[in-house]
C-alpha cells in the first residue's frame, strides 16, 4: 500500500533542525540557526528528541514501514516509580515534571487518584526538584558555558578548573547562579557573533540581560524574605551559601564583561562584606577560597590606581584569615604557586599590595625625612621579598601560558616598585624594568595567538607597561589594545585603553607646560588620570 505522503516531494534531511525536518524542507544547518529559521523567525534546535514508541508509531516512521497517519494519537501515559536520584529525563523541564504528583503535593483534596501510580508515592531527585524552567534557547547557552567558555577560564588544561568543577555541580540547585552562567554565555556568544546577523545578536543580548534580570531577583528575594543575612545564613544550606557567594563573583565579572567602571565595584565590595562578616565556617573550603582569589586580587589591582573600595581593614584581615585556612600558604612555596585562573602567585599580589599600601601611608614623605626612612625601609624589605619569589606550578612546560602570564605580572610588580622607591622618570625604570615588562607582555602575545580573547590575560601589566611607555613605544601599546578590544569578552579593555590615553596627555601637557624632566615625582602618574575620570578600574 502506497504511503499518503508519496505524492509530495520529501527531500530528507537527516541532520537538519527539527524545524525543517518536520516541514521535509532541506535545512542550511548553520548553528545555532539555519537561514529557513532566521527568515521564518522560529526557534531553531539541532540535538536529540525523545517520542513515544506508539506515537512514532501512528505517524508511520517506526520499524520501516508506512502506515495511515493518526490524528488521534493516545496521550495519555503513566510513569513506573523510579528510586531516588537513578534516572535523569532529557528535554524536560521542572515546570513539566511538576504536573505530576510526586508525593502528593500537586493532588486536591477532593481529587480521587487513579491509574497505575493510585498506590505509589514517585520522589523527585534533588536536583531535578532544583532545575528552573529553561527557555528555548537557554539548553545552547549551558552547553556553550560548559565546552567554551568556562573551558577557557584556566591558563592550563592540565590543571584544575573551578569554573566547572565548583560552579556547575551548584549551579543545578540554586537558581541565581544557573542564570549567572548562562547571562555570561549569552554575553560572550553575543560578541562573538558577526555584526551582520543582527537578529542573533539581538537574541543573545536579549538573554544576557533576562539572565542577569533573573539572577538579581532571586538573590533579592532570597535576602528579603528573612529579617536580616544572619536569619538567611541559617535558613539556607551550605551549596546556597556557596551558590550566593559565587552568583555575586559572577556579578562582578559580568559588570567588568559589559566595561563597567563602577558597578563591578558594587557587587566586590558586597562578596567582600559577605566574607569578611561570617568567615569561612558558611562556605566549603574550596568555594572559599576560589572566591577571595578573584576579590583579593580585583580589591588589589583597584587599589594601585589610587582608589579603593569602602571597606575597612580588608587587608588586614583577609590575609591571615586565608593562611589559618589554608595550610598551603603559611609557606613562602605555598604562597608562591601560580593560581591557573588569574596567572599569578598569593605571594605577588601581597607584595603588590604592601607596595600600594607603602605608598598610601606615606604619600608626602619627600618633605618629611622620617617618613621617607620608613618609606625606604618598607621597599627595600618588598624588594627583597620579589628578589626571592620563584613562582611555580604543576603544569611542567616552563613555555607554557600559565608561566608567561606570571612573569609577566612580575615584570609589571617590578616596575611598580621602580616607581615607588625612585618616580616614573627614573633612569633605571626605562633602561632596564620597562625592556623586561615588554618583552614579557610580547611574548603573552606570541603564545597565546588565536586564544588571546578567551584565555586570562595580564592586564594590569600591560596598563603598567603603557602608562610609562616613551613614545616609540606607544604605537606597540596601541595596537595591543586594539587586538584586545576585537576579541576579549571579559575584561574592560576599553576604559583601561582611554584611561592609559588620559595619562598620556596629562604626560604630555607637563613637558609642554615646561615640567623639568628627571628627578623625583612624588605618588604614581597614573593616580591623578584615574581620579579626574573618576572610574574605578578593575584591570582583570
Amino acid at each position: 500500500m502506497d504511503s499518503v505522503y508519496q505524492s509530495r516531494s520529501i527531500r530528507r534531511n537527516r541532520t537538519g533542525c527539527w524545524n525543517c525536518k518536520s516541514q521535509k524542507r532541506r535545512c542550511s544547518e548553520e548553528r545555532p540557526s539555519c537561514s529557513r529559521c532566521i527568515r521564518r523567525g522560529l526557534a531553531c534546535s539541532y540535538g536529540l528528541r525523545l517520542q513515544w514508541e506508539d506515537e512514532t508509531r501512528c505517524a508511520g516512521i517506526a520499524f520501516g514501514r508506512a502506515a495511515q497517519h493518526n490524528r488521534t494519537p493516545e496521550t495519555t501515559y503513566y510513569l513506573l516509580p523510579i528510586p531516588r536520584g537513578r534516572l535523569r529525563w532529557l528535554h524536560t523541564t521542572a515546570d513539566e515534571v511538576r504536573r505530576f504528583p510526586y508525593g502528593g503535593a500537586s493532588r486536591r483534596a477532593d481529587e480521587t487518584p487513579d491509574g497505575p501510580l493510585a498506590m505509589l508515592e514517585l520522589s523527585l531527585p534533588p536536583s531535578l526538584s532544583a532545575l528552573p524552567s529553561l527557555e528555548h534557547n537557554d539548553g545552547t547557552l549551558l552547553q556553550y558555558y560548559t565546552q567554551e567558555w568556562s573551558a577557557h577560564r584556566v591558563l592550563s588544561k592540565k590543571l584544575e578548573n573551578p569554573f566547572q568543577r565548583l560552579i556547575l555541580p551548584r549551579a543545578f540547585q540554586f537558581s541565581p547562579l544557573l542564570h549567572m552562567i548562562m547571562s555570561l554565555a549569552a554575553h560572550d556568544l553575543f560578541n562573538r557573533t558577526h555584526a551582520d546577523q543582527q537578529h542573533q545578536r539581538q537574541e543573545f543580548y536579549s538573554s544576557m540581560l533576562q539572565h542577569k534580570l533573573w539572577s538579581l531577583q532571586d538573590v533579592r528575594q532570597l535576602l528579603c524574605s528573612s529579617k536580616g543575612l544572619d536569619d538567611t545564613y541559617d535558613s539556607i544550606n551550605q551549596c546556597e551559601r556557596d551558590g550566593l557567594l559565587m552568583a555575586v563573583m559572577l556579578h562582578s565579572l559580568m559588570e567588568i564583561a559589559t566595561n563597567s567602571t563602577s558597578e563591578w565595584a558594587v557587587h566586590t565590595l558586597g562578596g567582600l562584606s559577605m566574607v569578611k562578616r561570617y568567615g569561612h565556617e558558611p562556605f566549603s573550603p574550596e568555594v572559599y577560597r576560589f572566591v577571595t582569589d578573584y576579590f583579593s586580587l580585583s580589591e588589589a589591582f583597584l587599589a594601585t590606581t589610587g582608589t579603593e573600595l569602602e571597606i575597612e581593614d580588608l587587608n588586614g584581615w583577609l590575609v591571615p584569615q586565608r593562611k589559618s585556612m589554608f595550610p598551603i600558604l603559611r609557606s613562602m612555596h605555598g604562597r608562591s604557586q601560580i593560581n591557573p585562573y588569574t596567572g599569578l602567585s598569593s605571594e605577588l599580589i601581597q607584595n603588590i599590595t604592601s607596595i600600594t599600601s607603602t605608598i598610601q601611608h606615606h604619600s608626602g614623605a619627600g618633605s618629611d625625612r622620617k617618613s621617607a626612612a620608613v618609606m625606604r625601609t618598607e621597599l627595600q624589605a618588598v624588594e627583597n621579598r620579589l628578589s626571592e619569589l620563584e613562582q611555580w606550578s604543576e603544569d611542567s612546560d616552563t613555555e607554557s601560558l600559565i608561566y608567561l602570564n606570571a612573569a609577566a605580572f612580575e615584570a609589571a610588580a617590578w616596575v611598580y616598585l621602580r616607581v615607588a622607591q625612585y618616580g616614573c622618570d627614573a633612569e633605571e625604570i626605562q633602561t632596564k624594568s620597562m625592556p623586561t615588562l615588554f618583552e614579557a607582555i610580547r611574548r603573552v602575545h606570541e603564545r597565546q595567538d588565536a586564544l588571546v580573547g578567551s584565555v586570562p590575560y595580564p592586564l594590569w601589566a600591560l596598563f603598567i607597561a603603557a602608562c610609562l611607555a616613551p613614545e616609540h613605544e606607544r604605537i606597540q601599546v596601541l595596537d595591543w589594545f586594539e587586538e584586545l578590544k576585537g576579541c576579549r569578552s571579559l575584561s574592560n579593555v576599553s576604559s583601561t585603553m582611554e584611561a592609559t590615553m588620559m595619562v598620556w596627555k596629562q604626560h604630555d601637557l607637563k613637558l609642554i607646560n615646561g615640567h623639568p624632566r628627571g628627578g623625583r615625582v612624588s605618588g604614581v602618574p597614573w593616580h591623578e588620570a584615574i581620579r579626574c575620570l573618576g572610574w574605578m578600574l578593575s584591570l582583570m
